[in-house]
This record gives structure tokens, C-alpha cells and sequence, in this order.
């Protein structure tokens, strides 16, 4: 890894942090706080096409693991961590019940699996998450992931989504950080105008895993509504709103839109102007902001 690339890394962090933390321009983060401005980046396939049950903590663990890799690498690498570590960037409390659960996580990733469609290729691929995971007796892991996820995470040019991993160390609800990866999918001009993410009900219920025998009124209290709540509460760069089509009294298209951009948070934060960013502004891959 370049140090151009890490200076830039490191100058966006600190702008970021800034505006954050607008009111205590001091703030000064441990190493575990700041590995929680890791990007996390993945192909669009993983977030729109991929069908899976992983639950919040897993979903985390696996954007923990993701953020490790770089740019410049060509195969998956043994991810070496702790139990003390992932508790610390992933904000869980530390005891022997959680240490616990993070262990039967990581194994639940070892054997739950995910179907991956490519419209382009006309494939399906079935698959697991992690190849395999190694835990010793002072709490030190070592987790592979699965090589079948290497053209999604690994040599992307294109097609690709990021975000700081410590948006969805934020979020407690599944469907809240699975929204919150689509609406990253959707924002295509780094936060200059408003993102909308459009579909039937149907395909919402798809891409948050939804229970198949929902409708959309149980879709929309027990789901989305709750999703964009917690979403806007915690994520800076979001202002999510749902808005509904209908045909007669049947509702046939959702639309999530973000209300929140650069300019209307230049606007509203004149004094921090110069912080205000999208985090899609940086470039993963150039290691620049644009």
C-alpha cells in the first residue's frame, strides 16, 4: 500500500472526524476507533443480487473482515485478530457471553451460505462467506474468507460500492444495515443530488430478506419504516423518506429517496463547510478525494 494512499486515507479520516465531531475538534481516537474508518468495499452484486440470512452481528463481522482488504491485493489474505479487537471496533460490550456469541458467529459464517445471481453471465453462484477460521486459547482468530467471493470484493474497477465500516458498527437492525448498503448503491454522484432506490414491494422484500409471507403493509410497519428511523438517527450523510406508487388502492412501486447532500449540508453548516462531504466522495481504489 502506498503512502500516498495512506496519507489521503488518513487526511479524508481526519476531515470526516472533524466534521463529526465538529464541537471537540481534540477528539483523539485509539487504534481500534480508528480501524472504524476503514472502507468497506464491495461489488453491487453483493448488495442487490445476493441472497442471504446473515443477522446484524454477522453482517458486521463480515464488513470487519472486508475492510481489511486493499486495493492492490489479489487474493484473500488470513485476516489475524482477537476476540478483544472485534469487540472493541464492532462497539459490543466485552464479557464471556459476548467473546461467546462472536465465536459461534464466525463459525455461522463458515456454514451459512449465499446465493449470488449475475444477470450478465446468467449464473448463479451457492457459496459460503468464510473458507475457514482458527481460534486459539488467548483469543487471537484467524479467518480466510471463501474464494468464491474473491470477484466481489477482490481487483474492482467498476461496479463497486463503499462505506466507513463505523456506519454499520452504528446500526442494530439487519434490514437497517441492508438498507443502508442499498441506499450506498444507489447514491451514483457522491451525495450531489438525492439517491433514490426504486422497486416493487416485492423486490424490497427480496433485498432485505423480508419473511416471504409479508405484504406490503407488513413490510412497510415492521421493516422499511423502522429501518429509515434508525438509519436517520444514526448515519450523518442520510435523510431517508418513503414514498409509494399506486395502481387503484394496491401499491406497486416504493421509492426510498436521500434528502441529504452536500450542498443543502453546506448550507445548513456554513462554519464547517470545508468538512462536509459525502462518504462516497473518496475514491477507494485512487486513494484521492474528489
Amino acid at each position: 500500500m502506498g503512502s500516498s494512499y495512506l496519507f489521503e486515507r488518513k487526511n479524508f479520516m481526519a476531515k470526516k472526524q472533524n466534521y463529526i465531531w465538529r464541537n471537540d475538534r481534540n477528539f483523539a481516537l485509539d487504534e481500534y476507533e480508528q480501524q472504524q474508518y476503514y472502507y468497506v468495499v464491495e461489488s453491487n452484486d453483493i448488495i442487490n443480487k445476493a441472497r442471504h440470512d446473515l443477522t446484524a452481528r454477522e453482517l458486521k463481522l463480515m464488513d470487519f473482515v472486508i475492510s481489511k482488504i486493499q486495493p492492490e491485493d489479489t487474493q484473500f489474505n488470513v485476516i489475524k485478530t482477537s476476540m478483544y479487537e472485534l469487540t472493541k471496533v464492532l462497539n459490543i460490550k466485552q464479557n464471556g457471553k459476548n467473546y461467546g456469541d462472536m465465536a459461534k458467529a464466525i463459525g455461522d459464517l463458515r456454514k451459512k451460505e449465499v446465493l449470488i445471481y449475475d444477470d450478465a453471465h446468467r449464473t448463479v453462484t451457492q457459496t459460503g462467506w468464510v473458507q475457514s477460521a482458527k481460534y486459539q486459547e488467548n483469543g487471537q482468530v484467524e479467518i480466510k474468507l471463501n474464494e468464491d467471493l474473491a470477484p466481489h470484493l477482490l481487483g474492482l474497477k467498476t461496479h463497486y460500492t463503499q462505506h466507513l465500516l463505523i456506519d454499520t458498527t452504528k446500526l442494530k437492525s439487519r434490514y437497517s444495515i441492508l438498507l443502508y448498503k442499498l441506499m450506498r448503491e444507489a447514491d451514483k454522484d457522491k451525495g450531489n443530488s438525492i439517491a433514490i432506490l426504486q422497486g416493487t414491494p416485492e423486490e424490497f422484500k427480496e433485498w432485505l430478506g423480508a419473511p416471504k409471507d409479508y405484504e406490503y403493509k407488513d413490510l412497510k410497519r415492521n421493516i422499511l419504516k423502522k429501518a429509515v428511523e434508525e438509519i436517520n438517527l444514526k448515519i450523518d450523510d442520510m435523510d431517508l423518506e418513503i414514498l409509494q406508487g399506486r395502481y387503484g388502492r394496491k401499491v406497486v412501486q416504493v421509492e426510498i429517496h436521500n434528502n441529504w447532500t452536500v450542498q443543502r449540508a453546506i448550507e445548513e453548516n456554513e462554519e464547517n463547510a470545508e468538512y462536509v462531504e459525502s462518504i462516497t466522495t473518496h475514491d477507494w481504489l485512487k486513494g484521492d478525494s474528489k
